[in-house]
């Protein structure tokens, strides 16, 4: 059904969302689908996103109620396939409670409703499945009316709006905007995410599920492989963060460096960038401690942040022209030279 296992995470979640809009184009928006063809969709659509493939064997890095949420609550987005179905029949809801005049409302009120109110109605036991289907669908957006008015949209009802009212509202994060961060490499968002998520596999979770023979961190060998020790506290990992804020003219970040920066009071473009390239350099450190511990390779922290710069100097310079203030041109045109 997808492709191989070797595209990024941040690859397989474009797919993944392509694939699930289709699904819902087709066929959610016309019935409401049975409980197992949903969850087979979520499994193989969850699997991918881990594995690459359509069967995964291991506990997920994140579950897929929080993947689903909103960006700004932390989540990446993917729509829930339940909750996407159910909204998508509410426009038949929505038309027979708004739209007497349809040929389709009419043969409802005068083959199903018989003068009753549809908000009360209640469907006999002898009629057909996609009907009570229906039924449900307008119990379960109950809340959403008054006296038949749609309350989410002063336009009325939506697909979107719908399903953003059957969806549980999780307290939103402060970090969202910074780690989907346009002008950062996909790829880097998405580690970051995780990261913030707390959900990579470092060595002292390995150890306790008994993969690894111990917990020493792959990169200095030292102290036990925690996310902080590896992100915050390494003394390779420093060296690199060092060399990039000293070429970004900023302090060495403590603590998570994402949240940090977002407590900074700088230029919108300064931030944008510092972000851009800190999460590049919390990308590349991954992918060395990943060659350390697999491949027993590790390259000197000085040649790292020389590679991460260079790469990162190539994606920012496709953004200058996004840039309007010549004060913010000029700082990122000396950081580029």
């Amino acid at each position: 059904m997808f492709g191989s296992r070797h595209i990024s995470y941040a690859g397989r979640l474009t797919l993944v969302q392509s694939v699930l809009t289709s699904l819902y184009t087709y066929w959610a928006n016309i019935f409401l689908l049975p409980k197992g063809v949903l969850q087979n969709i979520n499994s193989i659509c969850r699997n991918y996103l881990w594995d690459g493939t359509s069967t995964y064997g291991r506990v997920p890095l994140v579950v897929w109620e929080q993947v689903c949420a909103p960006k700004q609550e932390g989540g990446l987005g993917i729509r829930d396939s339940f909750q996407w179905n159910v909204a998508s029949i509410g426009k038949l809801v929505w038309w027979i409670y708004s739209k007497p005049d349809s040929l389709w409302v009419k043969w409802v009120h005068r083959f199903f409703l018989k003068g009753c109110p549809w908000s009360t109605y209640l469907p006999k036991s002898h009629l057909s499945g996609n009907w009570k289907a229906i039924c449900r669908t307008r119990d379960a957006l109950s809340t959403g009316y008054l006296n038949g008015i749609w309350l989410a949209d002063t336009k009325g009802y939506s697909v979107q709006s719908g399903y953003q009212w059957l969806h549980y509202k999780a307290p939103k994060v402060g970090w969202a905007k910074l780690v989907w961060c346009k002008w950062a490499i996909p790829k880097h968002c998405f580690l970051n995410w995780l990261i913030l998520k707390n959900a990579l596999n470092t060595k002292d979770r390995l150890y306790k599920l008994g993969i690894c023979p111990d917990e020493l961190c792959c990169i200095c060998g030292t102290d036990k492989e925690t996310l902080s020790h590896l992100f915050q506290h390494c003394r390779y990992v420093l060296a690199v963060l060092s060399s990039l804020c000293s070429w970004l003219q900023t302090p060495l970040p403590s603590g998570n460096g994402i949240i940090w920066l977002g407590r900074r009071k700088w230029p919108a473009i300064k931030k944008l960038v510092c972000v851009a390239i800190l999460m590049g350099g919390y990308y590349a450190v991954w992918q060395q401690r990943n060659a350390a511990r697999l491949e027993g390779v590790l390259l000197r922290p000085d040649v790292l942040s020389m590679q991460c710069k260079a790469l990162m100097k190539i994606k920012l310079l496709g953004q200058m022209s996004r840039i309007k203030k010549s004060s913010d041109r000029q700082w990122l045109e000396q950081i580029l030279m």
